[in-house]
């Protein structure tokens, strides 16, 4: 990796946006790609340094926002497959140049952010276990002087961190634990709705927990949002104590946090999503809901509907890796369209974005 693409990697964790590294570890001639070009993908799939031409760009820029999202590496073989191992992802690569590439895609992931709500012995030893387990702990309003000190940065502003976290990056991950010891439970989880937390936890006894469910239920809060919740938090291991009861909730998270269970953001059916306040523009939004994925019909690649080379058949757009597919297929449109190429889009696609397909017969 070049000086200046250190740099920009700096920056990304300074500013505590993921980000994914892609690096060509194996290719076979003709590729303008040669093994340890690499290059970066930001969550708004962006793509910062080299690693070949046009062919495969559209294929890394997919798969790194995929692995971004799941916070899992992958191995691109990009080509016709061959012998090489069955753990690869094989990606069909039909160009002119007629080369092979394989490219290792890692993710690079912020420290998932713990947030307790409430000053309270199972919120002082949450944070406390948090910090130690390598999560980015904020204590938030109301939080006494021991939250405070435990914690690694602090809120008095609930809806309005929920408001920006709401809007963080594909592959940021925000576990939030309500600790108020049944004050204002439902306020908290109201404004803790709408930031979408991979986890979503509060400490109250299972009456409680109905009592809360009904009184969020007649504010107009949805089913769907009340089943998110984990109430009473934590894994059943028999816990008694507060430092007991922070360890089963922190199992809890762990168990949780290795599920890719993100919401795209802007969902309006949620409470207080809408409201993206001042706050929304300090940490980028994945990517657009225009930027789909098609299938390029003369090579097989897979490429974004945004700024891709476009043609019209039947009235239908078809997208394109490169000018040269384009023209290869405005020659002899019926050609590719008999070839089988009108594939379905890949069903997994990055989040905020929707899969499109070229015209049927």
């Amino acid at each position: 990796m070049n000086r200046d693409l250190l740099r920009r990697a700096s920056r990304l964790l300074d500013e505590g946006i993921p980000y994914a590294v892609a690096t060509i570890v194996r290719c076979e001639r003709p590729t303008s790609g040669k093994p340890g070009n690499t290059a970066i993908v930001t969550p708004d799939g962006t793509m910062h340094g080299w690693i070949g031409g046009s062919c495969t760009q559209s294929e890394v820029v997919r798969h790194a926002l995929e692995a971004l999202e799941a916070g899992k590496p992958r191995l691109l073989a990009c080509g016709a497959p061959g012998d090489r191992p069955d753990d690869l992802v094989h990606v069909p690569m039909s160009c002119s140049s007629g080369g092979k590439v394989e490219i290792h895609i890692n993710p690079v992931l912020p420290p998932p952010v713990l947030l307790v709500v409430g000053a309270s012995p199972v919120g002082h030893a949450l944070l406390c276990l948090g910090a130690v387990a390598g999560y980015a702990t904020v204590a938030a309003a109301p939080a006494d002087a021991a939250m405070t000190e435990a914690a690694g940065s602090t809120t008095e502003d609930l809806a309005r961190a929920a408001r920006r976290y709401a809007n963080r990056p594909s592959g940021a991950r925000l576990f939030a634990v309500v600790a108020t010891m049944g004050e204002s439970d439902e306020k908290a989880l109201s404004q803790l709705f709408g930031a979408r937390p991979d986890y979503l936890g509060v400490v109250v006894s299972h009456r409680r927990m109905e009592e809360v469910r009904s009184v969020l239920s007649a504010q107009g809060v949805p089913g769907r949002d009340l089943d998110s919740v984990h109430g009473p938090a934590g894994l059943d291991i028999g816990a008694s104590t507060p430092e007991e009861i922070a360890v089963s909730i922190l199992a809890e998270i762990v168990e949780q946090g290795a599920r890719p269970v993100r919401v795209p953001a802007g969902d309006a059916d949620t409470p207080a999503a809408a409201d993206t306040g001042e706050e929304a523009a300090d940490v980028p939004a994945g990517p657009p809901e225009a930027a789909g994925w098609a299938i390029d019909p003369v090579c097989g690649m897979t490429v974004s509907v945004a700024g891709s080379p476009t043609s019209v058949f039947r009235d239908e757009a078809v997208y394109f890796c490169c000018e040269g597919c384009r023209n290869r297929f405005e020659a002899a449109p019926e050609r590719y369209r008999a070839e089988h190429r009108f594939a379905d889009a890949p069903a997994s696609t990055p989040e905020g974005s929707s899969a499109r397909r070229p015209p049927p017969a």
